[in-house]
């Protein structure tokens, strides 16, 4: 399934089985492999997709779909269950999955990874339900992560207890694989472009908290010779309203008059993409909310080690130093968006530097670390703190439960 949680459960889910943990992932239907779709199948068989053990048998994230992920638990002894948590992905018109730490009672302890904060709609007039069933969520699970500080904080706030909330990052969810000249070449050739053109490059699902709007805003501002490539998929699983959104993008690259200095690449295979990316002088991500390590788009931008153009983040980061991997800009501003993308176009070093900076940091945000902290926290919450051997690891069986 196409989507951020599916690809951080999907890396999760592999790093945890390189350190021996049994790992089931509990999903929608939309999940099941095509040949299974062509099968007789019992749905209540798990896939072996080599690292994991996979039930794709959710069809609506409704009161059933609770019962699936008891039945998953009972049946395999899960020690511990996982909920990716991300409002837009569980067909909120019913907050079924908010419930589900009071539906484990007793069963088997639960982690929430939020993966956003946001308040689901629901159903109109919600009003102060749409807050509680989140915050009900985070204080009823026997353990919280939250992938960035402004997450960590707020939970925090929340009421959510200390001793019970640890922050993580998320990695990279594509491969940084290697380009040839002549692949970048290629990309750049597709896309009618020289050696004396620039190329902005745009990562990730069209979605308004992403800025894709102030980007094209920016776009219109510079000459005919500045381009931009949409790289990736248009819009993914997880949330209904990207649809009617890029509808609204289309619309304004025909109104701006951009239709042939815009370009979409669609859905690529990890190679191409990194190509794609390779082939972009400056990757430009004017997140509406700042930049912050919860976004798979930056970690990936990051990890092929692209000199990047983003917004202020709401809480400065250690990581994160204007300068030095990134550049910052306002946020809403697409004249400072334009501002910075003529400074770094001009600066070939300073590009360097980004892209030597970026790579860097990368490397604190690798798959194989953010297990090991996980299975670490696992530990914490079973009451292990003092048994994280691997020895111990290997013993352990996890369940994940996301789209």
């Amino acid at each position: 399934m196409e989507g951020g949680v599916g690809a951080f459960t999907s890396e999760l889910s592999a790093a945890l089985h390189d350190l021996g943990h049994e790992v089931h992932v509990v999903t929608g239907r939309e999940a099941r492999p095509k040949s299974a779709q062509r099968d007789v199948w019992n749905p209540r068989d798990p896939h072996d997709v080599g690292y994991a053990h996979m039930h794709p048998r959710v069809n609506r994230w409704w009161w059933s779909a609770n019962g699936v992920v008891v039945d998953v638990a009972l049946r395999y002894e899960l020690d511990i269950v996982n909920i990716q948590y991300q409002a837009a992905a569980y067909d909120m018109r019913i907050p079924a999955i908010n419930l589900l730490p009071w539906r484990m009672r007793g069963l088997s302890p639960t982690v929430v990874t939020f993966h956003d904060l946001r308040h689901p709609y629901l159903f109109p007039k919600a009003g102060r339900l749409r807050r509680w069933v989140v915050h009900h969520l985070a204080r009823s699970a026997d353990g919280v992560l939250a992938t960035n500080s402004e997450d960590f904080d707020r939970l925090l706030d929340w009421g959510v207890a200390a001793q019970k909330l640890r922050q993580i990052p998320i990695g990279s969810n594509v491969t940084a694989n290697p380009s040839t000249i002549s692949e970048i070449q290629a990309v750049r050739g597709e896309l009618g472009l020289d050696s004396e053109g620039c190329l902005l490059g745009y990562f990730g699902f069209i979605n308004p908290s992403k800025g894709p709007d102030l980007l094209i805003q920016a776009l219109a501002g510079l000459d005919n010779g500045y381009h931009l490539a949409f790289i990736g998929g248009k819009v993914g699983s997880s949330d209904p309203t990207n649809t009617a959104y890029l509808v609204q993008i289309e619309e304004l690259i025909r109104d701006l008059g951009l239709q042939d200095r815009v370009h979409w690449s669609g859905f690529l295979e990890e190679q191409a993409l990194s190509a794609h990316m390779a082939a972009c002088d400056i990757m430009v991500m004017p997140y509406r909310d700042g930049v912050s390590l919860r976004r798979g788009t930056l970690m990936a931008i990051l990890a092929h080690g692209r000199p990047l153009i983003t917004t202020r983040p709401e809480q400065s980061s250690s990581q994160l130093t204007h300068g030095h991997n990134i550049w910052l800009t306002e946020v809403d501003d697409p004249a400072a968006l334009s501002d910075a993308i003529r400074t770094l176009v001009a600066d070939d070093a300073l590009r360097e530097q980004l892209g030597r900076g970026a790579k860097k940091v990368s490397g604190q945000f690798t798959w194989d670390k953010i297990a090991a902290e996980t299975v670490n926290f696992y530990h914490a919450v079973l009451g292990n703190e003092n048994d994280n051997s691997e020895a111990a690891a290997v013993a352990r069986q996890t369940g994940l439960s996301g789209p």
